[in-house]
């Protein structure tokens, strides 16, 4: 079994928030690209690659997912 590298396992991440997400709260794409205030084809990029996704539409998805981000400092 070939290893993911940190980045591939972040953006595997976000995909299962996204679809948490909808599952959560009874969204199709439709509505959930409209609560995070753009259009179905962006959220379908989003979905194939998160990488361009901004803090604060993460912060949404967090929102609706019922999770939080949690800040950890390494010494």
């Amino acid at each position: 079994m070939k290893k993911r590298s940190p980045e591939q396992r972040q953006k595997d991440d976000v995909r299962v928030l996204i679809e948490e997400a909808k599952i959560r709260n009874n969204l199709g794409d439709g509505q959930l690209s409209q609560y995070l205030g753009f259009c179905e084809r962006t959220l379908r990029e989003r979905k194939s690659d998160p990488g361009p996704l901004t803090l604060d539409k993460l912060l949404l998805i967090l929102e609706l997912t019922g999770k939080e981000i949690r800040y950890v400092e390494k010494l």
